[in-house]
């Protein structure tokens, strides 16, 4: 039995001991190549469990980073829109500056900035229907997808967004607004006194279509006097009247009352229709049942003061009698000029706001970031210097165990007899 054991002691013994060594220094060996000094779970349990929070912490992170990147790209995308309409503005107002100044201006020149404004209209237009580098409508609110503004056949222009606003959401607790819509922008814009916009019903079927023209304001009183109501100019059957000729009738739009005067009107394409103190044309050849809607509002869209401007230009002559609703329109232009002026600079201010926003929180994520990792590699990454020492010691340890057993493994039992 003494002899069982005395074997068991000698060779047994150091070779379990010789392969806890080999293993301790394969591990070491296997940190030091992989710059971990945990190699798994196992090995610190509390500090894997560290590292995992720190991981989605900073993934979460990152995440944010990617949205403040794609909220920012958006916003300057929209800032250098606003640039562009902001000089396209200022442009036309410095044109009605000039239009204004009736008694040094001929009619030829007063054409030549009629056609300017024309052009500057169209790029307004197309500046409101721009789009983010992703395809998406930049200012179409929610419907992306749908270009922002049409320009109706019969008239006026339409806006197809809505007036949803998306919010990026870039920390735990913030979220920042990628845009603005449209109708904020372009639509809403307030106007110093009552004004009124036409637009043709989707509805109608003339061939071609009749077209209404965005008109001029005649008598601020009587449109004061008019304002909030609303009216339809409906196309009525030529059999209704003798001898039977083309024919329309001007209602109140909340009551369907005909406006005093203007039932059954022969229809001349480009005659002017009036009434509460406004003025309207219609152009085309529009069929019974057509109709076309002239609103009174307390708000005026860029797109329509353009297009009121460029009517007023083109239509009004230099004859004396003209003089008086030229200057109106020449000055409602102007008023109406500064408020979308000031409108895009209250936007971009915002934009600004934001920026400055999504920049500051941009800088806080990074700095969280870089201290999650420092303490990710505190708890994960390598002390080189003390797992090479480590392992020179665990070699040098098993190289002497090695030598031990061999030298003692050549003693035999014989030698002492």
């Amino acid at each position: 039995m003494a002899d069982r054991v005395s074997s068991y002691w000698m060779y047994q013994r150091p070779v379990n001991d010789m392969m806890r060594l080999q293993t301790a220094m394969n591990k070491t060996s296997e940190q030091v190549s992989t710059g971990k000094g945990m190699l798994s779970p196992s090995d610190d349990p509390v500090g894997a469990a560290r590292v995992l929070q720190l991981d989605q912490e900073i993934g979460l992170m990152g995440q944010f980073q990617r949205n403040i990147t794609l909220v920012e790209a958006r916003l300057q995308t929209e800032e250098g829109v606003l640039t562009a309409v902001t000089s396209t503005l200022q442009r036309v107002r410095d044109l009605t500056v000039q239009a204004a100044n009736s008694a040094v201006l001929t009619s030829t020149e007063r054409g030549a900035v009629a056609q300017e404004v024309k052009e500057r209209m169209k790029e307004l237009f197309e500046l409101t229907n721009s789009k983010d580098g992703s395809g998406e409508y930049l200012f179409s609110g929610f419907a992306g997808d749908q270009q922002t503004f049409v320009e109706n056949p019969g008239g006026g222009y339409q806006y197809q967004g809505d007036e949803g606003v998306r919010h990026v959401q870039i920390s735990n607790r913030s979220t920042l607004a990628s845009g603005d819509t449209g109708k904020e922008l372009f639509l809403d814009i307030s106007s110093n006194q009552p004004t009124f916009y036409a637009y043709a019903s989707s509805d109608n079927e003339g061939r071609p279509a009749g077209v209404i023209s965005q008109g001029i304001t005649l008598d601020q009183t009587a449109l004061d006097d008019f304002y909030p109501e609303n009216a339809i100019i409906t196309f009525e059957n030529e059999l209704d009247v003798d001898p039977a000729v083309a024919n329309f009738t001007v209602r109140q739009k909340s009551d369907g009352r005909v406006v005093e005067g203007l039932k059954h009107i022969p229809y001349s394409p480009g005659r002017p229709i009036q009434f509460g103190g406004m003025s309207v044309n219609i152009t085309g050849s529009p069929e019974p049942g057509d109709k076309f809607v002239v609103e009174s509002s307390h708000k005026q869209g860029m797109l329509v003061t353009m297009d009121k401007l460029q009517y007023a230009l083109s239509n009004y002559g230099t004859e004396p009698e003209f003089t008086q609703a030229y200057d109106d329109a020449m000055f409602n232009a102007l008023d109406n000029l500064d408020a979308a002026l000031d409108n895009v600079s209250e936007v971009r201010a915002r934009i600004g706001a934001r920026l400055n926003s999504s920049e500051n929180t941009s800088n806080q994520h990074a700095d969280n970031t870089l201290a999650a990792k420092s303490i990710r590699s505190e708890i994960i990454d390598l002390d080189y210097a003390e797992a090479i020492s480590r392992l020179q010691l665990e070699e040098f340890t098993l190289q002497a165990a090695q030598q031990s057993f061999a030298k003692i493994t050549q003693t035999k039992l014989f030698d002492f007899i």
